[in-house]
């Protein structure tokens, strides 16, 4: 631009060519920084892990700074804020918590600087280098059901030049062993992989990933008395009578106790457990959707398409249609507004990486990736489950486990190497009135799972088959170790009861498919992750799988249920959304149609963020008064062990 006037004096092209029908992710360029006394500017290029110094006068690109951790890194580090002190460059890395020193005579890196979780901006100073660090310090228990979503407070460090100086091999060997890049650790990791892929290769052919919303370890399995320490039973929301089928997996297959969700939302959390990763883009603009602040509905995952006219908040989109299976089907109302193209990460989703390695699969709920204008590839078509609801709360899991269960059994002698199942009903929908109770959402959500896995384990694949059970992210509930911890069960006739309490997140999970399938990892995040050990068995329990029955009885939320909403509940009941075919096919024929704003009730309530859903869930199941004795406690336990309570509280510290 010209600086007088603002116009455009041209362009600097980078990365794939951008138009409606680009299928690759952008290079996100997203911080700039002039050099002194020249006509050349460094920008980042968060996508490509690179520096990229421009000349401004030519526009025309002078050199890049590789910014990878180690040599032939995937990407990651998401470098994201510049400054130029002393003929030295300094790159954050968003992604490593550090910050990457280059000489800018030579180009050449001369080390790494560990910093606070996810460094977004620096400024150099006169005698000293200033970063700031969005997440801060991360989180910890959040033991008065704080959201994680924002119990992370931001940090501004100062760093100064002779310390830098004077420690930088220090700082440099701190910030590699604190993400476990460094060269002793990598080599160590990909042996004890190659064994245990080895392993796996030989009897594990099928994998199925079922994908569930939002619980914390100790919210769903702090009754489960044999996890010992790492249950609090203060802190259980359900139990044994809602998750019958869970408990049985815990007692009888392999749970992991020590297990974590990458990201904190929805938003970012459908990435990491596709991509074992997210991007800059969604880490930047998750906090404005989740505050209704953002000028995208949803920065990283295919959102239901309620119209604006019908809803209020974060829930409608322009254009928007109440169908649950537009996700695949009716791809003309996405348009830029959900999953959108530039919050893709580098190396896309494992859907994709699937596809290009020729592996069999299919999707039943799941987003993919699209080209710009939002288009799904022909080729991507062909493994998506276009018959799978997608997000409506009045459609329930146990429809959702019909449909995945009758498209297998017309599949039986074909089966694909790897199913990915969603079943996003244990969300709930907190007390909103005319919608199912938590407690009956959650069960149907255990039994619509433990249909499933029955019906897996009783097909010829079974006896080389691998399921894992987990939630996409940790925001709903209290947990007494960390806001970030939830679980996982892995079943299957190779896997053997046990009790896990090796540290593992998604990404581990991540890159044991991975290892079963014969695909490359996609971040370094995965890259750098270890296929999961410890659970495997040397010879083979084929057993089919038992079904325990819901104990839940049938039941809804109190409150006004108008004629519109109370007719969405009884189609969604047979799995469909209400239409006017449906409305002709089922009302009397001198019956009124509801009017069209009933049709469809605002997900923005069902949408709720972290501490509210908590709160909702705790006192629909089990009264305020429970609620209110589970606050009191978690107060207590915050002080005795001399944390502040923002340590523990999503929200504000009051």
């Amino acid at each position: 631009l010209n600086a007088r006037n603002l116009k455009p004096l041209g362009r600097i092209c980078l990365g794939p060519t951008t138009g409606p029908d680009n299928p690759d992710p952008g290079i996100h360029p997203t911080a700039l920084v002039v050099l002194p006394d020249s006509s050349r500017v460094v920008f980042t290029a968060s996508n490509l892990d690179e520096a990229v110094e421009v000349d401004a006068r030519t526009r025309k690109v002078v050199r890049t700074f590789d910014d990878e951790p180690w040599t032939g890194a995937p990407p990651g580090s998401y470098p994201d804020a510049l400054a130029v002190h002393a003929g030295r460059l300094y790159v954050a890395n968003a992604g490593n918590d550090d910050i990457a020193v280059f000489d800018l005579h030579s180009g050449r890196q001369l080390g790494l600087i560990p910093t606070a979780w996810y460094p977004t901006s620096l400024a150099a100073g006169p005698d000293a280098l200033y970063v700031t660090a969005a997440k801060g310090l991360g989180s910890g228990p959040n033991l008065r059901h704080q959201w994680v979503g924002n119990m992370m407070h931001g940090v501004l460090q100062r760093l100064s030049y002779a310390r830098i100086d004077r420690d930088l091999p220090r700082l440099t060997t701190v910030a590699l062993a604190d993400n476990g890049f460094d060269k002793a650790h990598r080599i160590a990791l990909a042996r004890d992989n190659r064994t245990t892929t080895a392993y796996l290769r030989k009897h594990i052919h099928y994998v199925v990933f079922i994908l569930r919303e939002n619980k914390t370890f100790d919210e769903d399995l702090g009754d489960f008395a044999p996890a010992g320490h790492w249950a609090d039973r203060k802190l259980a929301l359900y139990g044994p009578r809602e998750l019958p089928n869970l408990f049985s997996w815990a007692q009888h297959d392999a749970l992991f106790d020590n297990f974590y969700a990458d990201g904190e939302v929805t938003a970012q959390a459908h990435q990491w457990v596709t991509a074992a990763s997210d991007s800059d883009f969604v880490q930047r603009t998750w906090p404005q959707y989740y505050s209704n602040r953002g000028l995208l509905p949803n920065p990283g995952w295919t959102q239901s398409l309620v119209p604006t006219s019908l809803s209020t908040g974060t829930g409608g989109i322009p254009g928007g249609k109440a169908n649950p299976y537009a996700i695949y089907t009716d791809l003309s109302v996405l348009g830029k507004w959900t999953n959108p193209w530039i919050a893709y990460p580098e190396r896309l989703y494992l859907f994709n990486d699937l596809l290009r390695h020729g592996v069999s699969f299919e999707d039943f709920g799941e987003f993919v990736s699209r080209t710009e204008d939002g288009a799904i590839s022909t080729a991507m078509q062909a493994h998506l489950a276009v018959g799978f609801p997608g997000w409506d709360r009045m459609i329930l899991d146990t429809q959702r486990a019909r449909v995945a269960i009758d498209w297998m059994h017309q599949h039986t002698g074909t089966l694909p190497h790897f199913l990915y199942i969603w079943l996003p009903d244990d969300h709930t929908a907190g007390r909103s009135p005319c919608y199912y109770t938590p407690d009956y959402y959650v069960a149907n959500n255990d039994l619509a799972t433990a249909r499933i896995i029955h019906y897996l384990s009783t097909t010829p694949q079974w006896k080389h088959m691998l399921v894992f059970v987990s939630e996409d992210d940790a925001q709903s509930g209290a947990d007494h170790i960390n806001a970030h911890r939830t679980f996982a069960v892995a079943l299957g006739p190779w896997v053997r009861q046990t009790q896990v309490t090796t540290r593992y997140s998604q990404v581990n999970l991540i890159r044991t498919v991975e290892a079963v399938l014969g695909l490359p990892p996609m971040s370094q995040w995965d890259s750098n992750a270890a296929v999961i050990r410890g659970i495997w068995r040397r010879h083979p329990d084929d057993a089919s799988v038992p079904v325990h029955a819901q104990q839940v009885p049938l039941a809804f939320n109190r409150g006004a249920c108008p004629d519109g909403k109370l007719l969405r509940r009884i189609a969604g009941a047979s799995g469909q959304p209400l239409s006017a075919a449906w409305l002709r096919a089922h009302l009397r024929g001198d019956s009124a149609l509801p009017a069209v704003t009933q049709h469809y009730t605002p997900t923005s309530l069902l949408k709720i963020a972290g501490p509210e859903q908590m709160r909702q869930e705790w006192t629909a199941s089990k009264g305020y008064q429970s609620y209110v004795r589970t606050m009191r406690y978690l107060r207590a336990y915050a002080s005795r062990h001399h944390a502040p309570l923002g340590y523990y509280l999503a929200n504000d510290d009051d």
